[in-house]
């Protein structure tokens, strides 16, 4: 019943509450706090591992960045001839890409590098 208040009275309130749990509500609260737990967790996680990937990433990168500027130094010293980069880079990539001229992208950053080396 409501009191003069406009609250619930003590007894309406408890059969409220009695009517919730026979229907199972709060186990199905207790339910969703524990399936938000675990997306929390899972998310977490993915957090962790994409975070992994990116140092992983940035160190490929560094590292490759590194191998870049040490054969551009070699060429300085040890020119090497256009065709046979271009005749290499076929060998290697062809197949890999199903390209008969092999992969363009490895072509532009041979090309790069020997550019480059030339500056």
């Amino acid at each position: 019943m409501v009191g003069n208040d406009g609250a619930l009275s003590g007894d309406a309130s408890r059969a409220f509450l009695e009517h919730l749990e026979r229907q199972g509500f709060f186990q199905q609260i207790k339910d969703l706090e524990s399936n938000l737990k675990l997306i929390a967790n899972e998310l977490s996680s993915f957090a962790k591992a994409a975070s992994s990937r990116l140092e992983e990433t940035e160190s490929l990168a560094a590292h490759l960045l590194a191998l870049q500027a040490i054969v551009t130094v070699l060429l300085r010293h040890t020119p090497l001839s256009d065709e046979e980069v271009k005749k290499e880079v076929k060998t290697r990539t062809a197949q890999l890409t199903g390209n008969p001229d092999g992969s363009p992208t490895v072509q532009s950053v041979a090309a790069d590098l020997l550019a480059a080396a030339r500056r």
